[in-house]
């Protein structure tokens, strides 16, 4: 795929304060990999205008902006051509809802979705690029998800889940073949990429270990709930409103291997994160369907900051 346009899509709320870096990051690696790319940004939620978001994008793309807003209809003045980034505007906050602005204007045969707020490994962009390239069967192609923690007890266990790989979608970055992804998922999904990994099937998905995307902890412990609550809504929702689809993803790591393969310090950091992460579990559970699910994505703040 050396030479071939790509598309960059990016989802983005309103208050998301490190879009700017994130942008940097990944034009920088689009052109490790030598390939031309148009940049989509679905800015969404209620806010000013001129949100931080907004002007991030403004100062980093130099001018070369073309605006949509959704909401009114308005159409794309000018043409999204390699180099150039189209701002798709809405007060409809929700990363499904995004996702599915974002799918609808990708022009190009290949897309790439990453999270607004995650730096990039080296090479990632080319090495997901590659791997889809390898494999003509494959609609996605997910790197490692790894983690910049502070160094911090609390971060330390929230790290400790970060040393088994995982064979899931990354949630924060992935190649895709757009012939092969569904025109629209539904909106109300609370982790979208979970339900897109399963409905495209494990037949259709290659992992890229070499590639990756660093994501920043979380370093309270009200932000590690906010984060994971989140997350296992999502795995109800899949479960109560979508059963069978779990059946279609990758196999987890065996335990006893996970277990055998970790320090004794990982394994009691692992240990009380999986504690955590059973408490958050079962909050989850009883306030799955009781609210709507907009409602479980209140931003972690301590997530967004890279500079400390």
């Amino acid at each position: 795929m050396s030479g071939a346009a790509v598309t960059l899509a990016i989802p983005c709320r309103t208050d998301e304060p490190a879009l700017g870096r994130t942008l940097e990051a990944a034009w920088a690696c689009a052109a490790e990999a030598g390939v031309p790319v148009t940049t989509l940004v679905c800015l969404n939620g209620a806010g000013p205008e001129e949100c931080r978001a907004h002007r991030d994008l403004e100062t980093r793309a130099g001018g070369r902006v073309l605006t949509r807003d959704l909401d009114a209809g308005t159409p794309v003045v000018g043409t999204a051509e390699p180099g150039a980034v189209l701002l798709l505007r809405t007060v409809r906050a929700g990363k499904a809802i995004a996702w599915n602005w974002l799918r609808a204007h990708v022009a190009t045969e290949v897309v790439v979705f990453l999270d607004a707020d995650v730096a990039l490994g080296p090479n990632a962009i080319a090495l997901l690029l590659a791997a889809l390239a390898r494999d003509p069967a494959a609609v996605l192609a997910s790197p490692r998800t790894t983690c910049a923690p502070r160094a911090t007890l609390f971060e330390g266990i929230m790290a400790a889940p970060y040393g088994v790989d995982f064979p899931n979608l990354s949630g924060q970055l992935y190649a895709a073949r757009v012939a092969g992804l569904p025109a629209r998922m539904p909106e109300d999904l609370i982790e979208p990429e979970r339900w897109l990994e399963l409905e495209i099937g494990r037949e259709h998905m290659v992992r890229e270990p070499a590639a990756q995307v660093v994501v920043r902890l979380p370093g309270t412990l009200r932000d590690f709930y906010r984060q994971r609550i989140r997350i296992e809504m999502g795995k109800v929702q899949l479960e109560r409103d979508y059963p069978g689809l779990t059946a279609r993803g990758n196999r987890q790591p065996r335990l006893r291997a996970t277990l055998a393969s970790l320090s004794p310090g990982a394994l009691l950091r692992l240990a009380a994160y999986l504690v955590l992460r059973e408490s958050a579990h079962l909050v989850a559970r009883r306030r799955y369907g009781r609210q709507p699910t907009a409602a479980a994505w209140i931003q972690a703040r301590s997530t967004k900051e890279w500079s400390s």
